[in-house]
């Protein structure tokens, strides 16, 4: 495997269509712009825990301008005539400790449910372990069954903590879901 921040892997969606799984890169901003301007409320609301109508230069700056060490990013992209669009984003942020990350997704609500944030875990997992981060840790609203149903179906052990309309997930990442890493 390459560095992380040249990360770059092509992937194939349970419908078929090929993707790009990539790094995030400072030049990034007006494609992670656009990926925002294209979610509906309702999947900005569960990816923020709040209404957020946009990201200003430092949301962006903080998005794109990764060390790949504390703080990855990777987005799933493909072309259309030509240009690239991100149809799916996540990260990862290691915690002060070192052994755990906080992790988030954020996929188009026309690509939900063709395994994009699957992909895009895996990956990410795949990152971190080599790192020597063993587990991942996310904030899911309770309503987010989408993201829930991908945490449950990661092939990842998870542990589920409930609080107050939020879940808290927890994926242990020693062992590597159905033999992922050994295909990339």
């Amino acid at each position: 495997m390459s560095e992380p921040f040249n990360y770059s892997v092509t992937e194939a969606l349970r419908d078929g269509t090929r993707i790009l799984i990539r790094a995030i890169r400072p030049e990034d901003k007006p494609l992670l712009l656009k990926h925002f301007r294209s979610l509906s409320e309702r999947s900005i609301y569960y990816r923020f825990f709040g209404h957020k109508r946009s990201l200003e230069q430092a949301d962006l700056r903080g998005l794109t301008e990764l060390d790949f060490v504390n703080h990855v990013g990777l987005a799933a992209t493909i072309e259309t005539e030509g240009t690239e669009r991100f149809i799916g984003v996540g990260r990862y942020l290691k915690s002060v400790e070192g052994v755990a990350a906080e992790v988030a997704f954020a996929v188009l609500d026309e690509f939900q449910g063709r395994g994009i944030g699957t992909l895009l875990l895996r990956h990410l997992a795949q990152i971190a372990r080599r790192q020597g981060i063993n587990q991942f840790a996310a904030f899911v609203m309770g309503g987010n069954h989408q993201m829930l149903e991908v945490f449950a179906n990661s092939g990842f052990r998870a542990r589920d903590r409930y609080d107050a309309g939020t879940v808290r997930v927890t994926l242990d990442l020693t062992e590597s879901p159905s033999d992922f890493d050994e295909k990339t």
